[in-house]
Formats: C-alpha cells, sequence, structure tokens
C-alpha cells in the first residue's frame, strides 16, 4: 500500500514547478496528443471566403460527394467526367487535377501569379500548398486563397455541369 502511495506522489511531483503545484501543466500533460496534419496552415489560412474554406476542408478530408462515393451509396449516376466530357471516371484525384479541364484553370491562375511548374495530382497540389502556407508571406497568402477558390469554382462547375446542363468554356471560367 505504501508503495502505490509513493508512486501516486512521485507522479504529482512531475507537476510540481519550484514549490507550486501547477495546475496547468497536469492539464497538458494528461491531454491526448493528436498528430500534425500537413494540411493545417492551408485549411485555417486567414481571409479565406468561408464557403470556399469549407469546400476545401471536404476536399482534404476526400468527403465531397463525387460520382465514386456516390455509386458506392447506391446512387447511380453517369459515371464519366462532365468538365473534360470524357470516359474517365469522376473521382476526387480526376477531378482535381487530372481533368485537363481543372489543370488548365489552375495552370493558368498560377502562371498570372508568375509561378510556372508542373500541376502534380490533388495529393502532390495540396501538399505543395501546405507547405507554402506555412509561411507569412503575401504572395502565399494570396497563393492559398487562390487554390481555394480553384476547389471550390471547380466544384461549382461540376455541379452546374452534372445537374443543370449548362456549361460555360473553361476561359471563361478563369476571368
Amino acid at each position: 500500500m505504501r508503495e502505490v502511495l509513493n508512486n501516486g506522489i512521485d507522479e504529482l511531483n512531475a507537476f510540481v514547478s519550484g514549490e507550486k503545484f501547477s495546475i496547468s501543466k497536469a492539464y497538458r500533460t494528461m491531454q491526448p496528443t493528436w498528430p500534425k496534419v500537413p494540411w493545417k496552415q492551408l485549411e485555417l489560412l486567414k481571409g479565406l471566403v468561408p464557403k470556399h474554406q469549407f469546400i476545401l476542408w471536404l476536399a482534404i478530408q476526400r468527403r465531397l460527394a463525387t460520382v465514386d462515393r456516390l455509386q458506392k451509396w447506391g446512387i447511380q449516376v453517369a459515371k464519366e467526367c462532365v468538365l473534360y466530357e470524357t470516359d474517365a471516371v469522376e473521382t476526387l484525384d480526376h477531378l482535381f487535377f487530372k481533368c485537363s479541364h481543372s489543370q488548365f484553370i489552375w495552370k493558368t491562375l498560377l502562371s498570372w501569379m508568375g509561378i510556372n511548374r508542373p500541376i502534380g495530382f490533388w495529393e502532390d497540389e495540396a501538399a505543395w500548398m501546405a507547405q507554402r502556407t506555412i509561411r507569412r508571406n503575401p504572395l502565399y497568402t494570396a497563393l492559398g486563397m487562390t487554390f481555394a477558390a480553384t476547389v471550390y469554382h471547380t466544384w461549382i462547375e461540376r455541379n452546374t455541369r452534372r445537374f443543370q446542363q449548362q456549361k460555360r468554356p473553361k476561359e471563361e471560367e478563369v476571368r
């Protein structure tokens, strides 16, 4: 019994700073630690339009209702890409940036910002953006906002084409 009591006192002594017990130190120690996610800075970027931020968050979490997800839920919809009108199955990876339509828009916006680089797939672009937005640089803040807007407007254009059968040329979308 005495041994158990000593172990408890030793544990409590770990929360003592100087001669005082630190409740905050005890609280921080007892809280679970969660792994850091690389996209946090991108998602919490100041100045993001809330609806852009929400769609970006859904995309990062891979929770957008793309055709492949709809089919898993038993909802039957045409599976082909409505943006570029090909037979490619619409997945999140295809929609953001395998599709030539979204690739053209993102590449055009990057070139307007003076950035010339090959466009990767969704995971590559999201990781590249997350790395850039860690820095407190106005250019990278604007770049993060542009990325969020690109994801949002690509998603809106996809929904307009799929559900309302209306489409705009990709050159018009960039303006």
